[in-house]
């Protein structure tokens, strides 16, 4: 894993960065988050959860002497527990979506998410339990990039919607 350090470090970094700059807009904006605000929460909740856990296995994965069948028990043990949030959000955006339009843009949304935790899963369990080979790693790193964007991405879409609730009527 040592030849990946600068990867993961450069991502860990951006994933801090990221989620801080959030954390500070949320502040900022919290009235923008209370009650009747579902969808703005959960675009939050999104950003955070995939930053959060990219800088965490990113961070795990820089550790000195790291295999990749360790680093694959800890990507295991900690997005599975994010992966049951990740799709418990993905229902109740389905479930509260008043028309359809409303439905296909969660889905649009939350499927990046699911697409890229499921690729953290699967890479983690090759690490793990199979034959590592040589995509394990880099499908591994892909993931981790697919969170990125994903979360940047409902930052993003966060943020829009934060300027809708601003702007004078």
């Amino acid at each position: 894993m040592q030849a990946w350090s600068g990867f993961y470090a450069t991502i860990a970094a951006a994933a801090a960065t990221l989620l801080g700059l959030l954390f500070v807009a949320i502040s900022i904006n919290a009235e923008s988050l209370g009650p009747g605000h579902e969808d703005s929460r959960r675009l939050a909740e999104q950003g955070f959860q995939n930053y959060f856990a990219v800088l965490l296995v990113a961070l795990v994965a820089i550790f000195p002497g790291m295999s990749l069948e360790t680093l694959g028990v800890v990507a295991i043990s900690v997005t599975i527990v994010a992966s049951i949030w990740v799709l418990i959000r993905f229902w109740q955006s389905l479930r509260d979506a008043r028309q359809f339009k409303g439905r296909v843009s969660s889905v649009r949304r939350h499927a990046v998410s699911v697409l890229g935790f499921a690729m953290l899963i699967y890479s983690a369990f090759r690490m793990r339990f199979g034959d590592p080979g040589e995509a394990a790693p880099y499908i591994f790193a892909s993931a981790l990039i697919v969170l990125v964007s994903s979360a940047t991405l409902s930052s993003w879409e966060l943020l829009l919607g934060i300027s809708r609730f601003h702007r004078p009527r």
